[in-house]
């Protein structure tokens, strides 16, 4: 039962948030690239991989990309905070000294 519910885990978190229309879309593609690559020559089935490695790799340097710019967002949102606190700081030195005098 625990390796079921495992499993089960694995299968939602390898398709994510994604339909089970679009999952069944997703497997009979698969499908039908194997078929495919059954019937096609050595030097035709490395295009074919290196094509889809490529696409692959695209997609991996636009995530990558796209995590260094929300990088970039959490930190000037961080700095941001960072300096309205240093300006509170500096209100409430200036209201301490004024109310000391």
């Amino acid at each position: 039962m625990k390796k079921e519910m495992i499993e089960k885990m694995h299968g939602e978190m390898k398709y994510g948030h994604v339909s089970d229309e679009m999952k069944q879309k997703m497997i009979m593609k698969k499908m039908f690239i194997k078929k495919i690559m059954e019937h096609l020559s050595d030097a035709d089935k490395k295009k074919i991989l290196v094509k889809m490695i490529d696409m692959k790799l695209d997609m991996v340097e636009h995530k990558a990309e796209i995590m260094r710019e929300k990088k970039k967002l959490v930190a000037e949102k961080l700095d941001m905070k960072a300096s309205m606190i240093d300006q509170k700081i500096e209100l409430l030195k200036m209201v301490s000294a004024m109310l000391k005098d």
